[in-house]
C-alpha cells in the first residue's frame, strides 16, 4: 500500500480522532448504546480515514483472511498472554499492577448482557488494531521516505507504536506507567508481529480478539466457581 506523506498525515489524524472519540461519547451518552457508539465510531472513523487517504488501496489491509492467517492467529495468543505475564512478574512485580475493570465486570453480567459485551468487545478490539497498523504503516512510509532501510523503519515503527498503544491505555490502568507502557507495549508487540508476519489486518484482529475473550472467561470462570 503505497503511502504519501499526506497520506500517512491523515492516518495518524484518522486514529488520534477516532481514540478521542472512544473516550468522549461513552461520556456524552453514559449509558450501554454510548459504548457501542464509541466503538463503531471507532472502527468507523478510521476506516474512512483509510479510504480517504489510499483510496480503493484501502482493500489491501482488509483481505480475506486464508486458513494461515487464523491459524497463526490463534497460535500467537499463547505469546500475546505469556509475554507481558513474565514482563508483569519479573519486571514490575503481579503486586503492583492495576486491575481492568471492564474485563472484571463481565463477572456481574447475565448472559444477554455477557453475549453483547463479547461483541462490543469484538468491535473494539478491530479498532485497537486499526489505531496501531495504521500509525504503524504511516510511521515506515515516513521514515522510508526520509532515507531510513525498510527493516529499520519497520524495527523503529514497531516500537514506537507499542509504546503508543500503551499510553492509550493509561487511562485503563489507572496511570500506572510500566505496566502500560511495558505490559501492555509487550502484548502490542507480540500483536503487531503477527500481522507483520501475514501483512493481514484480520490475522492480528483474530490474535486479539481470542486473547481478550480468553482472559474475560478466565475471569468470568473464576469468579462463579468462587461463587
Amino acid at each position: 500500500m503505497p503511502l504519501s506523506t499526506r497520506s500517512s498525515v491523515m492516518l495518524w489524524a484518522a486514529s488520534a480522532i477516532a481514540f478521542v472519540l472512544l473516550l468522549a461519547v461513552p461520556r456524552w451518552l453514559p449509558d450501554q448504546w454510548g459504548g457501542a457508539l464509541a466503538a463503531l465510531l471507532f472502527v468507523g472513523v478510521q476506516w474512512a480515514g483509510l479510504r480517504w487517504a489510499v483510496g480503493p488501496a484501502w482493500r489491501a489491509l482488509f483481505r480475506r483472511p486464508r486458513w494461515r492467517d487464523v491459524a497463526l492467529g490463534l497460535a500467537a495468543v499463547p505469546l500475546v498472554i505469556g509475554l507481558p505475564a513474565l514482563v508483569a512478574a519479573y519486571g514490575l512485580g503481579m503486586s503492583h499492577l492495576s486491575a481492568n475493570a471492564s474485563i472484571d465486570a463481565v463477572a456481574g453480567l447475565s448472559p444477554a448482557q455477557l453475549a453483547g459485551r463479547f461483541a462490543l468487545v469484538a468491535v473494539q478490539l478491530l479498532g485497537e488494531e486499526l489505531v496501531t497498523i495504521l500509525p504503524l504503516l504511516a510511521t515506515v512510509a515516513l521514515l522510508h521516505r526520509a532515507g531510513m532501510p525498510a527493516r529499520w523503519a519497520v524495527a523503529l515503527a514497531w516500537m514506537v507504536t507499542a509504546l503508543v498503544f500503551g499510553a492509550l491505555h493509561l487511562p485503563t490502568y489507572q496511570w500506572h506507567l510500566g505496566q502500560a507502557l511495558l505490559v501492555i507495549g509487550a502484548a502490542r508487540l507480540a500483536l503487531t508481529a503477527v500481522f507483520i508476519y501475514t501483512r493481514n489486518l484480520w490475522a492480528s484482529t483474530i490474535a486479539h480478539i481470542a486473547n481478550d475473550w480468553t482472559i474475560m472467561a478466565f475471569v468470568l470462570a473464576s469468579t462463579r466457581t468462587i461463587a
